[in-house]
């Protein structure tokens, strides 16, 4: 799996996003796929639950730590993370599908489901990053050098 095809999505209801993007701009894809993701989540809660933005916030942390993990994973393992986590993660797409439905709800429900997803999320991803970096860790291969390009 390339750097690419591991960063246009990261869940499972994007199928449409499913084949790699081409052409000069489709390094833009990823930070538009998290532009709108983050965007998305701020802009709902400032609907749905405005006092809710400090909890949207430690969301945002863990899907940035999560992003982060994906990119360095990628530079120096040459791994991506594996697909249960991906589709465990309900991806950019569902975690806004998620959301959407919760604002519907009421407040009450949108509060505790993002506190919800930012714990679970959290533990899910936190967890899994160090589980993938002890193995690495033993596995004693050399990490890749982080300053080369992904295209050498």
């Amino acid at each position: 799996m390339t750097a690419l095809e591991t960063f246009r999505d990261d869940g499972p209801l994007a199928s449409g996003l499913r084949l790699a993007p081409s052409g000069r701009l489709a390094w833009l894809v990823p930070p538009l796929l998290r532009a709108l993701e983050y965007g998305g989540l701020v802009a709902l809660t400032a609907i749905a639950a405005p006092d809710a933005m400090p909890i949207c916030f430690a969301l945002l942390g863990v899907l940035a730590f999560h992003h982060y993990d994906i990119v360095y994973r990628l530079r120096a393992q040459g791994e991506a993370p594996p697909e249960w986590l991906r589709t465990a993660g309900g991806g950019w797409d569902g975690r806004l599908l998620i959301a959407g439905v919760l604002a519907l709800a009421g407040e009450t429900a949108f509060r505790g489901g993002l506190l919800a997803g930012a714990i679970i999320l959290g533990v899910l991803f936190v967890g899994e990053s160090v589980a993938s970096w002890i193995r690495f860790a033993r596995t004693e291969r050399p990490a890749l050098p982080l300053d080369q390009d992904l295209e050498d």
